[in-house]
């Protein structure tokens, strides 16, 4: 797995970067413990673990950056009580930190500085200590929304029975290739398609063993019978029932990186390709799917307008980017556009709270947004294909020449 190296940086920048991606709420005043929150307790205490585990850090960057790069190396309780998954047993500061103090052998509270970090510290060296206690898991369901007909539980519910589950993680990979739209750039860095698989891990390696031994069907690259075949019975929206298939994950792995090592030998025993050989970008776009937005406030960026699209439909930042919505804006511009892939009410009910100053970005209204039309809707995809065309040239020619990096343009994805 490539890491990339963490740059050093403070806890606040780090908090301020990733907010807008977590629920706020307004704040609350302290209160004591009190008796009758045992089960309040016992909710935080599993969060807590989950949250500080070496599975979670593995996946979650946000925790991971505060724990390793911040000047404090932890977390601090205010940012723990904007969870959605937290505040559902309490908002109070008290009793976060009673519940982490009941897990002595693994977090560090300090009170005076109000943050919870780990008892062992984790390092760039964890990252691939999970494959080895993983086991990939295919054939999922995928519904016809093209959305996972699976629910995580379900799945872990399934493997508890050789071992404690530690993590259960859905994978997405880019759609599939159509051979018009998309052709270069943005799709092969989109991980918003269902892939029809899960990586379960275990907290230990013999649990992992123990589930292996009973349910592999695949083994050294050969199809295997399963002591207990896995099988997700039939619901109201699976018709029927889903016999999963089951490998190492270590062993995929090592075959994908085995076929990427083939890929490439023959990939170098090719001759680049001329920039007259690269099929030209076509896009069928569709009336009505762009706002305009002018006035954008100082120390915009694609985070905070995506954060702001979030709000104004009621949705996730994540779940605006699974929507294929983006934004064609670069850092210092008072310009910029928001992208639908399809029109729809959303495009105008944006427009319009946008508009009216009653969505903000960056706290501040902009000063106008309006849905794009006729020449000047025209020459705005006039203008986003031709930056597709020449930036195919410019990757093909950088390619071949074997140097120059990419850079970022105001269309982004």
């Amino acid at each position: 797995m490539l890491q990339l190296p963490f740059t050093k940086t403070n806890s606040t920048s780090l908090v301020e970067k990733f907010l807008p991606y977590i629920t706020m709420v307004e704040e609350t005043t302290d209160v004591a413990v009190k008796a009758e929150d045992p089960k309040a307790i016992e909710g935080l205490k599993e969060r807590l673990e989950f949250f500080f585990s070496d599975a979670n850090i593995r996946q979650d960057v946000f925790i991971r950056k505060l724990l390793m790069n911040s000047d404090e190396k932890s977390v601090g309780v205010d940012v723990l009580l904007r969870f959605n998954t937290i505040k559902k047993f309490s908002d109070e500061s008290s009793v976060l930190i009673q519940a982490a103090k009941e897990l002595k052998d693994s977090l560090v509270v300090d009170e005076e500085k109000m943050t919870i970090t780990r008892v062992t510290p984790f390092t760039i060296d964890m990252m691939n200590q999970n494959i080895p206690k993983s086991l990939l898991v295919k054939n999922l369901p995928i519904n016809e929304s093209k959305q996972y007909d699976v629910k995580v539980d379900e799945l872990r519910e399934l493997f508890e029975n050789y071992g404690k589950v530690a993590l259960v993680k859905l994978k997405f990979s880019s759609p599939p290739f159509s051979g018009k739209e998309d052709y270069y750039g943005p799709s092969k860095k989109r991980r918003n398609f269902p892939s029809g698989s899960a990586n379960i891990e275990f907290h230990t390696q013999e649990d992992l063993e123990k589930a292996a031994e009973a349910t592999l069907t695949t083994k050294g690259g050969e199809t295997v019978e399963p002591k207990d075949k896995i099988e997700l019975g039939a619901t109201e929206t699976r018709k029927s029932a889903t016999e999963l298939g089951v490998m190492l994950l270590s062993e995929f792995v090592a075959s994908c990186k085995d076929k990427k090592e083939k890929r490439g030998d023959k990939k170098r025993s090719k001759p680049h390709p001329e920039a007259d050989e690269i099929p030209k970008f076509t896009f069928d776009w569709k009336p009505k799917c762009v706002i305009k937005v002018k006035g954008l406030p100082e120390g915009c960026d694609r985070e905070a307008m995506l954060s702001a699209i979030g709000k104004g439909l009621d949705v996730s930042a994540e779940e605006v980017m699974d929507r294929k919505i983006y934004v064609d804006y670069s850092r210092g511009q008072k310009d910029g556009a928001i992208r639908f892939p399809e029109p729809s009410d959303s495009v105008e009910e944006l427009a319009k709270k946008l508009k009216a100053g009653d969505l903000k970005i960056l706290d501040a209204a902009v000063e106008d947004a309006a849905i794009l039309e006729g020449d000047e809707e025209k020459k705005y995809w006039e203008d986003f294909i031709e930056f597709k065309n020449k930036q195919a040239i410019q990757r093909a020619e950088e390619k071949k020449n074997r140097g120059g990096k990419n850079k970022r343009h105001k269309f982004g994805r």
